[in-house]
């Protein structure tokens, strides 16, 4: 009766073992999804011409994503492109949730471990935006000051160490590459 206790014990262990490890495996894929989702929603929004404090923002929707962070915020970029610094979230003025930004948090245990960008292998903050009426997709490596022709964001959950990574291209174009 005792060894068949303890080897119902052990077992149960495992069992509760495993299913934590694969819930947080499913957050991070999760996770990666509504990021990709977010981001086809900031270009919908440019494409829709929604407006953000009554107008619409100059400078189109976007993301904005800082390595370590554990969230990320759908944005209004208020500033026309073309003068250096333009594409960049300021958060004084163009994430107000009130106005239709949105501030997304990841599952506890989740952050952004690393953002590379066409121009350098690692940097620590980027913006996605989306300029209608195309939209014309710029990426904007905070770090250069300059835009980039693709973006790849890796996600990292930290019980299990596994990462999920983000690709996005010049065209607007969001996937999950693995």
């Amino acid at each position: 009766m005792v060894v068949s206790i303890s080897i119902i014990t052990m077992i149960s262990t495992l069992f509760i073992a495993n299913y934590r490890s694969s819930n947080k495996r499913t957050d991070l894929i999760l996770a990666a999804q509504s990021l990709v989702a977010d981001l086809h929603a900031a270009q919908n929004n440019a494409l829709g011409l929604n407006k953000y404090n009554g107008s619409v923002p100059a400078g189109g929707w976007g993301i904005s994503l800082q390595t370590g962070a554990s969230s990320y915020v759908l944005f209004a970029d208020l500033e026309s492109p073309g003068v250096s610094g333009n594409l960049e979230y300021d958060s004084s003025t163009e994430g107000n949730i009130n106005y239709g930004a949105r501030v997304t948090d990841f599952p506890r245990g989740i952050s952004i471990s690393n953002i590379a960008t066409s121009l350098a292998s690692s940097t620590s903050a980027a913006d996605v935006t989306f300029l209608p009426p195309d939209p014309k997709t710029n990426i904007y490596d905070l770090n250069s000051g300059a835009t980039s022709t693709a973006i790849e964001i890796t996600m990292q959950e930290t019980i299990n160490n596994t990462t999920k990574t983000i690709r996005v291209n010049f065209l607007g174009l969001a996937e999950v590459i693995d």
